[in-house]
């Protein structure tokens, strides 16, 4: 297997996903599940290959790969999932916007990433008139415009929407000058003539954070709660392993779900920036009970509204009370409270 992480398709994914259920045939009810089709060894996919992560969840999951937010969440409105992983802040705010009756219940990662630029181009001054990638719609857009206007390039370059690989694909043909992918594909980039000048996370201490979550069916919630409490504390298990003694050896399992390269796995998911536990209760995660509004999430929801509108996007962002009404933290109280099982 070639080096670096590559995108699997729906018929493996869905083999993996038949071969990782519960193991009980006799449990009936399925919830349907997102795991991302880009390669890297997340928490679902960490989930999908630890026994003891699975047997928390109650009756039998069905992963569904995506490629994309906004599709996922519209699945979501359709029925096709229960609970999206990883999904970014423009596409929960548009959501919500759209009235769809979604709760965030965990703060998963912030996205792993960054903006890589042609060698040749000697920092941000050069950019201005070229052609950039950018993966539009989602938290790595809004950070990536958030960026251009701190630089005074917003005007002055030009973006183009591209999936990850294709964004690979294009600077490795020289057709776009660079661009903000998330890994595996910026690692890419970098390797194909690139260099990095601003990973998410500075860009995040600008005040243009690319943040993922865990975004439930409000409705499947609701006839459902000791399935999502489920979910929650096995996310909250995956974490613990992912940042433990054995975290190789985890990131390895999570690997063969996933289609990726072992080596690659490891060094991509030990990188990955994930939410800390105890910051989810805080400021800088879903929020305190109660105080909720003066959370990272919440103004991150609330600022990406204003750039959608601003982008013409979006014309009702909502307010934050709306926003508010839609991040339900009961889930991650149990869990951090001790209520995991």
């Amino acid at each position: 297997m070639r080096g670096s992480l590559h995108l699997l398709s729906v018929h493996r994914l869905s083999l993996a996903a038949g071969i990782a259920l519960l193991g009980s045939g006799a449990r009936a009810e399925t919830t349907n599940i997102s795991t991302w089709a880009h390669g890297a060894p997340l928490q679902e996919a960490v989930i999908a290959t630890q026994p003891d992560l699975l047997k928390m969840i109650p009756g039998e999951v069905k992963w569904l790969p995506i490629s994309s937010g906004p599709a996922a969440l519209a699945g979501m409105k359709g029925g096709a999932y229960n609970i999206v992983n990883g999904v970014g802040n423009p596409p929960v705010t548009t959501a919500i916007a759209n009235g769809v009756n979604l709760k965030v219940v965990w703060a998963q990662f912030y996205d792993s990433g960054g903006i890589v630029i042609d060698a040749s181009l000697a920092g941000p001054a050069e950019m201005a008139g070229k052609t950039f990638g950018t993966l539009q719609g989602s938290s790595e857009d809004f950070a990536f415009n958030g960026w251009l206007v701190s630089k005074g390039l917003a005007d002055k370059v030009k973006l183009v929407g591209l999936e990850r690989q294709a964004m690979v694909a294009a600077f490795k043909t020289k057709a776009i000058a660079g661009g903000l992918n998330s890994e595996p594909g910026m690692s890419e980039m970098v390797g194909s003539g690139g260099k990095l000048i601003a990973s998410t996370r500075e860009i995040g201490a600008l005040g243009y954070p690319a943040l993922d979550v865990v975004s439930v069916d409000a409705e499947f919630a609701t006839q459902h709660p000791d399935v999502v409490q489920g979910y929650v504390c096995a996310q909250y298990g995956a974490y613990k392993l992912m940042t433990g003694p054995q975290k190789d050896e985890v990131f390895r399992k999570a690997a063969a779900f996933v289609g990726a390269d072992p080596d690659q796995a490891v060094k991509v998911g030990t990188a990955w920036p994930i939410w800390k536990p105890e910051d989810e209760l805080t400021e800088r995660g879903l929020g305190a009970p109660g105080h909720v509004a003066e959370s990272e999430v919440a103004k991150a929801y609330l600022n990406t509204g204003a750039w959608l509108k601003a982008q013409g996007r979006l014309e009702n962002p909502p307010s934050m009370e709306v926003i508010v009404a839609h991040i339900d933290t009961q889930y991650a109280q149990k869990a951090l409270a001790g209520g995991c099982h």
